[in-house]
């Protein structure tokens, strides 16, 4: 079901084959045989499921295929353990009382020499026969681990066969088209890197594009965009959405002068022909529209605190004259070339063959990666320089170091909520309050931590995408990949650990005083963390369900961007932006990042599996 709905919603990519014409035709036929969804209510099930692997990676591509292949594999783990947790360990754990359970070890290390022999002789002597079933939770924590391993490295083995199968097939610009960074200053030049590309006889070089410096054009290049969008909303408020009134004055045969060609010399000027007037317009011509043409403050002097009133229209064509002016003049100018490049090859073996090949003995120089697609590249990021990317990226990861602080700083409050003694301890009003009120401790204890935390994880990915687009990256991809890693640690040591740690039952400020000397006893470490592990299973649980059954489905029909298309499409006044706010491509980020929470989300799912603080522990000795 996953893997079709999928294959139903991911855009199709051009995977044009370049060796025979009847596998590049099966192919395209696999991509156009996507079944036609029924109308009815569960009929779209078997269609979906009947998608196969082959059609997923002719239509959705080979990061789709991957992507759901990871689900399939994850499925199957969760199908594995919840059999054994049903079948075996949770009749075993149901059969053993709490009274009867191994009780927890000393936390006064008075002699830490004979405290794993002690533990040892304990377990094995003194309640060997009422700890017998403790050794079912050490086995299965050991075939657990190897059966996630054994899953991960036979998918990993046949992703790589379906990729090289699938590289091997294309022959679209991208795939023929290497990355190549570190050029030194003799090699920036498009003709010498052609020159050592060829002479290492791997290929022939069909293009090179040197990138140059090109900050200050693009500068001039947006600020035209932004001049354009302002002075095409002044003339859509003039003009109005009326129909073309004619002239009472004039007979019907009078029409207005027909616009010129784009082959008259001005074919670069063609966007503003129809903004801009024309200076040499019959000047017999009357705009057919009689209505008060749209007025802006323009602000002067000394802290701009004068003002006239001026014809907006005038004022932006005038601007937009003057920018046309200063783009002209900039792209006649020579810019200095950057020590990137891509480069074009006649095939796809010389491509990888460029990539796997090391092309120059000198560290960091002459690195040929695989190219993105140009769409996926950000190209204000081109212009920087090695030690500038270096700079950025060691800067991000100070800064998520600081903000993993910061966090910690936020789940204090929310795991001391948890429990009632942590609230005795820090605000003894407020718990003899709640213990008043079953209801409203209740509603403290259980349901305002989980939607805490919940509102935290659905904040902090938008910051970490701020962050990672900062970083300098080349390519969209990898900030999205970085996107994924940052906010997988955010989940995982966080929420995940870090919040296991501070969550505890037995007094949260206690707890996190005698913090100090657990850490001297990887036992006590373990048996803390799975003490924790057991009494947080009711949060575990309200946060999984929450998840699950109110936001992912929220997240999966795009909630927010259906909720804020209709107060942008009001906002939007010209035609182009009406035409922005129908493409929902800008607005998939959510969805992207409900993807990148989802993953750390499988370990939650083997918590109520595994309700017995002895399976960590005995995994920790």
């Amino acid at each position: 079901m996953t893997k079709g709905a999928a294959a139903v919603c991911a855009p199709p990519q051009k995977t044009a084959m370049y060796t025979p014409y009847f596998a590049r035709k099966k192919q395209n036929d696999l991509a156009t045989s996507l079944p036609e969804l029924p109308d009815s209510f569960f009929g779209w099930i078997l269609p979906l499921w009947r998608i196969t692997d082959e059609q997923v990676l002719a239509s959705a591509g080979l990061d789709a295929y991957v992507y759901l292949a990871f689900f399939k594999m994850a499925m199957k783990f969760l199908l594995v353990t919840l059999f054994f947790a049903l079948a075996v360990i949770k009749p075993v754990h149901d059969t053993h009382p709490e009274s009867k359970k191994l009780p927890p070890p000393d936390d006064d290390p008075h002699d830490k020499r004979m405290k794993p022999r002690a533990t040892f002789t304990i377990m094995a002597a003194e309640y060997e026969y009422a700890t017998d079933y403790l050794w079912m939770y050490l086995v299965f924590a050991y075939l657990f681990t190897g059966l996630i391993m054994y899953l991960i490295v036979s998918e990993t083995r046949r992703i790589i066969d379906v990729r090289q199968e699938y590289l091997g097939s294309q022959t679209t610009i991208t795939d023929r088209t290497i990355r190549l960074s570190g050029i030194p200053v003799n090699l920036r030049s498009e003709d010498k890197i052609k020159e050592f590309i060829e002479d290492l006889q791997i290929g022939r070089v069909e293009s090179v594009t040197l990138c140059k410096n090109w900050k200050e054009l693009d500068r001039k290049v947006s600020k035209r965009q932004s001049i354009l969008r302002k002075l095409e909303e002044a003339w859509t408020v003039h003009l109005g959405s009326r129909r073309v009134e004619r002239s009472l004055e004039t007979l019907p045969i009078v029409q207005p002068t027909p616009p010129q060609s784009a082959d008259d010399g001005h074919s670069d000027d063609n966007e503003a022909s129809h903004l801009i007037r024309q200076v040499d317009r019959d000047p017999d011509y009357i705009v057919p529209y009689d209505r008060q043409r749209p007025t802006m403050k323009l602000r002067y002097g000394r802290f701009k605190l004068r003002y006239k009133i001026v014809d907006a229209i005038d004022y932006y064509e005038e601007k937009l004259r003057r920018i046309d002016d200063e783009i002209k003049a900039l792209r006649k100018k020579e810019f200095l070339p950057t020590p990137l490049a891509f480069v074009t090859m006649d095939s796809v073996a010389s491509a990888q063959m460029a990539i796997q090949a090391v092309l120059d003995p000198s560290p960091l120089q002459l690195l040929a990666n695989t190219s993105p697609a140009p769409s996926d590249v950000v190209w204000s990021n081109t212009y920087l320089s090695r030690s500038q990317r270096i700079t950025r990226s060691w800067s991000i990861t100070v800064a998520i170091g600081i903000l993993s602080v910061f966090w910690t700083t936020l789940l204090v409050p929310i795991a001391g909520a948890l429990n009632i003694c942590s609230i005795q301890e820090v605000f003894p009003s407020l718990a003899e309050a709640l213990d008043r009120h079953p209801n409203l401790q209740s509603l403290v204890s259980t349901q305002l931590p989980t939607l805490a935390l919940t509102l935290i994880t659905v904040t902090v990915p938008f910051l970490y995408d701020w962050l990672a687009n900062m970083q300098g990256m080349i390519s969209q991809g990898d900030v999205e990949l970085s996107v994924i890693s940052k906010n997988f640690f955010f989940v995982f040591f966080n929420f995940f650990i870090l919040f296991t740690i501070l969550g505890t039952a037995s007094g949260f400020v206690a707890r996190w005083s005698k913090f100090a000397e657990k850490l001297t006893s990887a036992t006590q470490i373990a048996y803390a963390l799975a003490q924790s592990l057991s009494d947080l299973l009711g949060f575990y649980t309200n946060f999984i369900i929450l998840q699950g059954f109110g936001l992912f489905p929220l997240r999966l029909m795009e909630f927010g961007a259906l909720s804020l298309y209709p107060v942008y499409l009001i906002g939007a006044k010209t035609p182009r932006g009406k035409l922005f706010q129908n493409s929902i491509g800008a607005r998939l980020i959510p969805f992207r990042l409900c993807r990148t929470r989802s993953a750390p989300g499988l370990q939650l799912w083997l918590l109520p599996a595994a309700d017995n603080p002895h399976f960590y522990h005995l995994h920790g000795v």
